[in-house]
């Protein structure tokens, strides 16, 4: 009598091969949902079906994260276009130049958390030193020297402020900022920097994006060269 041949035990690989080329395989038998069993993380064995509600529930939950996300830079979106428009506002409608380096400072403190705004021009366009937060910025003064690097290369800088720095640009503030910003005004035709500084370390970080710091340059730009030749 001839051997009869037990079939071939099937291996992991070609049982995931069939039930990837059978994806109603366990819907023609529906009776395996309740019998087939997968180890829960705190030990206990859950049915095949209670698993798959765990699974969707939980990419539910992180669909549900990410949409919430959206919404919110969405939100953070809207608030910042609105204060740029009221920071532009505000430097177009302003009557002087003094006006309008008092409305930048309060814009950026009430709009955007922002405690400090350095501007400065260089000496050939402005002649007088009397107007608060705008100075002359002389090739051979102190903030020039402590900003060599900045004025020849005239790339945004963002980062940690140094007590030295600090005390140079905003020797009456009543607590020292510890991160700044170093903006070009006009860089092609070099009327000055525009410096906005915090007393959050972590406010200017040296990898942050710059679009609305080179918007906020352009607007001060436009509206100190409009009030100077005015």
């Amino acid at each position: 009598m001839a051997e009869v041949k037990q079939p071939a035990a099937l291996d992991d690989e070609q049982v995931l091969a069939y039930l990837k080329a059978q994806p109603d395989f366990l819907t023609r038998h529906p009776e395996l949902l309740e019998t087939l069993q997968l180890q829960h993380t705190s030990g206990s064995a859950v049915s095949l079906i209670e698993r798959q509600v765990e699974v969707l529930r939980g990419r539910s939950q992180r669909l549900e994260d990410r949409l919430t996300q959206l919404l919110e830079n969405a939100r953070d979106n809207e608030r910042r276009a609105t204060h740029v428009h009221r920071l532009a506002r505000t430097l177009i409608r302003a009557p002087t130049l003094a006006a309008a380096i008092v409305g930048l400072q309060q814009c950026m403190r009430e709009d955007f958390g922002i405690d400090e705004a350095w501007v400065g021009v260089v000496p050939g366009l402005l002649k007088r030193s009397d107007i608060e937060g705008l100075h002359r910025l002389d090739a051979e003064g102190a903030v020039a020297r402590l900003f060599e690097n900045f004025l020849r290369t005239k790339l945004i800088e963002c980062g940690p402020l140094s007590e030295v720095r600090a005390r140079l640009l905003f020797p009456k503030a009543a607590e020292l900022p510890q991160s700044a910003a170093v903006v070009p005004l006009e860089r092609d035709k070099n009327l000055g920097m525009l410096i906005l500084a915090s007393r959050d370390p972590q406010r200017f970080q040296p990898r942050q994006g710059k679009l609305f710091l080179e918007m906020t340059a352009e607007l001060v730009a436009a509206a100190v060269r409009a009030k100077l030749v005015s």
